[in-house]
């Protein structure tokens, strides 16, 4: 899972989405990896309450600070941000905490990382750099995710629908859920994948036990968010400062697609991928990693130049190319 970066080359950060594992990364981490930048992809279920996670452990083995001398430094920053965390489970803040703490803890020991996330894991993305907006990172990649409620009415709905969908999962049990989540509009375009790819989605949706999910429903929903409005303006603030800033949302996705045409009118970038539903990296996974290629590969890029260069770098490949 976990290659080393080239010289000078951002790793990359993926949050997955709901009810998602890390690997659901795996074919897009696989094509950065050949490129030569480091990737990781935590749990985000993961209740730990410190930093000794896994996948943040792998991502920064054999980097140049723990093999070239200066390892003793490297490893006292690392130290420094990986102490205690709260439960992210408990609250949305909570979940912004740690994912705050693991770009800080990449960039410390390796370089300023690009942050990917899908979905809710889009969101939590979005959410922590309202939160901390002077993270060191050089971009951010939002794939189908929302960013906040347009209105005080909106969140009421919002709360009120995540906690019926938390009712429904504690009462049903997981198969049950997904076989009604599956039903979503949503994911309608994830019927034609071939039969291999849904088997897979369906395993990795029913593999995780009913309570995480749960609570992340409940402390992680949209209702949590801070305004669109708000959003967008530190999306801005961000791609002023020099981050590279992408909203990706597949051309399918008529909800997602609609959030994509607000980011632009706001000013900032969008790729809308062809053929692709709300999970454009697993529908068009070689499209996709040549989208985030693109942002790995600039170091400042006006909205505008950003999105012809990712445009321009990317191509179209069905599910498992």
């Amino acid at each position: 899972m976990v290659r080393s970066a080239g010289e000078g080359m951002a790793p990359c950060i993926l949050l997955h989405g709901f009810a998602q594992t890390p690997a659901s990364w795996d074919a897009v981490a696989q094509r950065l990896q050949a490129a030569g930048h480091r990737t990781c992809a935590p749990d985000l279920y993961e209740c730990k309450g410190d930093l000794n996670l896994s996948s943040v452990e792998e991502v920064l083995e054999g980097t140049e600070a723990g093999e070239d001398g200066e390892g003793a430094e490297g490893d006292a920053n690392a130290k420094n941000v990986s102490g205690a965390v709260r439960d992210p489970l408990t609250s949305l803040d909570a979940a912004c905490d740690r994912v705050a703490a693991i770009v800080r803890l990449v960039a410390q020991v390796d370089a300023a990382p690009v942050l990917v996330g899908y979905s809710m894991g889009g969101r939590i993305a979005a959410e922590t750099v309202v939160r901390y907006p002077n993270l060191p990172l050089a971009g951010l990649v939002l794939e189908s995710a929302g960013l906040g409620p347009a209105d005080e009415a909106a969140r009421a709905a919002l709360a009120e629908r995540n906690g019926a969908w938390a009712q429904r999962l504690r009462d049903e049990g997981v198969a049950a859920f997904m076989d009604w989540w599956e039903t979503l509009p949503l994911f309608a375009s994830q019927r034609a994948l071939p039969a291999e790819a849904r088997a897979a989605i369906r395993a990795e949706r029913t593999s995780r036990d009913a309570e995480p999910l749960t609570r992340s429903l409940e402390a992680w929903g949209a209702h949590h968010q801070a305004a669109e409005t708000v959003t967008l303006g530190v999306l801005a603030d961000l791609a002023n400062r020099g981050v590279s800033v992408l909203y990706v949302a597949g051309v399918l996705d008529e909800k997602y697609s609609a959030v994509a045409a607000r980011v632009r009118a706001a000013g900032l970038p969008t790729e809308l991928v062809p053929d692709a539903g709300h999970n454009a990296h697993l529908e068009a996974s070689s499209n996709f990693a040549g989208i985030v290629e693109g942002v790995l590969a600039e170091d400042v890029l006006d909205g505008d130049a950003l999105a012809r260069n990712v445009a321009s770098k990317s191509r179209k490949i069905g599910y498992g190319a």
